[in-house]
């Protein structure tokens, strides 16, 4: 059985000291009611009741050390100087407990709703499932631009509670432990640059029987940067996306590098995707209709693939 005191939340984080304090904040106000401690019940008063925390620092120079030991000083600080967000996940992964039931995952720039560890747990426990996801409910300031609002970019997270057909990402998550811990599940530091590492790992974990559910009442919060808040931004996002799918057909063909023939074959899905996407948002604009995400997105990603085929490389979080 899952409860707080064998669940350990996971925050990896890069040069963010003001949401940081927030996410702090708001784990430090959970309210872990029954899913605490056997027996225990109500508000998490004391510091031996908050919840375990593992924060992995990818800073070079460790600057967040102060900052997580004065705020929540039960953390297991980890400095991880290698670069690249999945060799800071897995260093992450690494400080859990063999004995653990449960590790969760959150992105280092949101905030946690009070009942949400809470939450989490109880659906876990009630579902049986392998992994719990949740919504995170973005803000894009008082007055976002009609363009983005129209634009279908947004997420859609009012799935209903209950087994959920698809993949699980790192910014709203649970994950039973002994995939980690028992069964040795990693994510691929392949991504470590580009991103897609928490698409991969679940997806090898689908591919290996993992079960997934939905739990809408989970939510997490998380306010968007104004430099994000551009067509630009959204753009590098659909080219990015053809660059992790280019990386993953490298990796399912257990290669570092792809061989020509892998090329001409990611090549040849980045022109049909790229074909693809250009025929839907013609039919877009023929309708008078805006082009929405959803219709650019393949042809961001064909052209992703076609970059990643030529060997061209694609860092996110170069540094």
């Amino acid at each position: 059985m899952i409860t707080a005191a064998n669940a350990y939340i996971c925050v990896c984080t890069y040069r963010r000291p003001g949401p940081l304090a927030e996410l702090l904040a708001s784990l430090r106000a959970q309210d872990l009611g029954a899913s605490g401690r056997p027996g225990d019940s109500g508000q998490a008063t004391g510091a031996a009741q908050l919840p375990q925390l593992i924060v992995v620092d990818n800073s070079p120079e460790g600057d967040a050390a102060a900052q997580v030991r004065s705020r929540y000083p039960s953390a297991h600080y980890i400095h991880e100087p290698r670069p690249g967000i999945a060799a800071a996940r897995n260093a992450a992964v690494r400080a859990v407990p063999a004995d653990a039931e449960a590790v969760l995952f959150l992105d280092d720039d949101e905030r946690a709703a009070p009942d949400w560890l809470r939450t989490m747990i109880d659906c876990a426990n009630e579902s049986g499932a392998d992994t719990v996801s949740g919504p995170v409910i973005t803000h894009f300031g008082e007055d976002p631009p009609a363009w983005l609002q129209s634009s279908g970019f947004i997420r859609r997270i009012d799935f209903p509670t209950g087994p959920w057909g698809l993949r699980a990402a790192t910014n709203n998550v649970l994950v039973r432990a002994h995939w980690f811990t028992r069964l040795g599940f990693r994510f691929d530091e392949a991504f470590s640059f580009i991103g897609g590492e928490d698409s991969d790992l679940f997806g090898r974990m689908q591919a290996a029987g993992a079960q997934s559910w939905w739990c809408a009442e989970a939510q997490v919060e998380e306010d968007l940067p104004a430099e994000r808040l551009s067509p630009d931004w959204m753009r590098q996002r659909g080219i990015r996306a053809g660059h992790v799918r280019a990386t993953k057909l490298i990796r399912r063909a257990q290669l570092e590098h792809p061989t020509p023939a892998l090329r001409l074959r990611i090549a040849a899905e980045g022109v049909v995707r790229l074909g693809y996407g250009a025929t839907r948002t013609a039919a877009r604009r023929l309708k008078r209709a805006p082009v929405r995400y959803v219709d650019s997105v393949y042809h961001r990603e064909g052209w992703g693939m076609l970059q990643a085929a030529a060997g061209r490389r694609y860092e996110e979080y170069g540094r």
